[in-house]
């Protein structure tokens, strides 16, 4: 019989072990990340694990969120990709969706955020599911000369050109030593472009400390000496997970092309199975068109809406208030590093 109990210390390393041996774990399952959360943004975390005869069967990571603006849910993970549960039995996931069940009849709800579509046999209790972002992935087990004659014409070609260039250098940074030139340009170019509110510093101070050396990892792209672009990936598990990026425009020198080669062939190199590029909503037809040209496969995550006190999935409060984005996009970098990145935890 398979019981479901709420992770304690006394699970850790059995839940960090079986993690570990799982081809689907990603970083979000990890503890380190259930770490950075809560020091960034006071996120509880409220894992579960499946359990057989003492055996870890399943695990799901589990985030109780209690937001200034909204009520007190659960969800998988709350960014920035979609980490859902590990099971080796439909019997293991039912176990751990119906103690998801059960735990969200205390709060608004619960999202069950997944890469990938739960077998119907296994996710019965789980009453809404809507279908998310595109995710794209670069199978790098096909070895780095295939990924690249994947690539499309014009990507092919940008990367010989700019390894025929002499004034662009890149710099990887696996300790958190160039933080502060990574996060000047994210803040100043992620709203801008977006209209999104960037992480604050404290995040990625967390990520450095909670992960062992070398799962957190900046590209950095230098042109004659000034940075012109930045991209901040994981590495764990299987797969090097492509999170956030700042880039500035350049068609001389295409920084955006020279880091996420320059990820694909270290990733390659290092025996990675994936490269994942990250989500891209399905109306961004730029977007998807720009992540496709990488010889990438398609996932569709899924959202699995359990309800609590509230019974049918809503809008989440920065999709109703779209037109907030406009302003954030107009703002001065230092005006939402000082007063709007703060507040990221009250809304999450």
């Amino acid at each position: 019989m398979i019981q479901v109990i709420t992770l304690n210390e006394s699970l850790h390393d059995r839940y960090a072990s079986y993690v570990n041996g799982r081809l689907d774990a990603r970083f979000g399952h990890d503890l380190a990340w259930a770490r950075t959360l809560r020091d960034a943004y006071g996120v509880q975390t409220r894992h579960l694990v499946a359990l057989e005869d003492e055996r870890v069967v399943g695990v799901c990571p589990f985030f109780l969120c209690q937001p200034l603006f909204g009520g007190a849910h659960y969800v998988t993970n709350p960014f920035p990709t979609y980490c859902g549960p590990l099971y080796d039995s439909d019997e293991a996931l039912n176990a751990l969706l119906q103690a998801v069940t059960e735990k969200t009849s205390s709060v608004d709800h619960a999202e069950v955020l997944t890469p990938t579509a739960l077998p119907e046999e296994g996710s019965g209790p789980l009453p809404f599911v809507d279908k998310l972002d595109f995710t794209y992935v670069v199978d790098l087990t096909r070895g780095v000369d295939a990924v690249f004659n994947s690539l499309s014409r014009d990507y092919k070609r940008i990367l010989r050109k700019t390894e025929a260039l002499d004034d662009m250098d890149l710099l990887v940074d696996t300790d958190g030593s160039h933080l502060d030139a990574f996060h000047k340009l994210y803040v100043s170019i992620y709203a801008g472009k977006h209209g999104f509110i960037p992480h604050g510093r404290q995040l990625f101070r967390a990520i450095f400390r909670h992960f062992p050396p070398g799962a957190a990892r900046i590209y950095l792209a230098k042109v004659r000496g000034e940075y012109a672009g930045a991209m901040f990936t994981f590495w764990t598990h299987h797969e090097v997970y492509y999170g956030w990026s700042a880039v500035l425009p350049d068609s001389a020198h295409h920084p955006t092309h020279f880091l996420i080669w320059k990820i694909i062939q270290d990733a390659a190199a290092e025996g990675y199975r994936w490269f994942n590029m990250g989500e891209a909503a399905r109306e961004h037809h730029g977007l998807n068109h720009f992540k496709r040209g990488w010889g990438t496969e398609v996932l569709e995550p899924r959202r699995y809406f359990i309800p609590g006190r509230i019974t049918e999935p809503t809008s989440r409060l920065f999709d109703r208030v779209g037109w907030t984005r406009k302003i954030i996009a107009r703002l001065p970098a230092f005006v939402i590093n000082a007063f709007l990145s703060p507040m990221i935890r009250f809304f999450l």
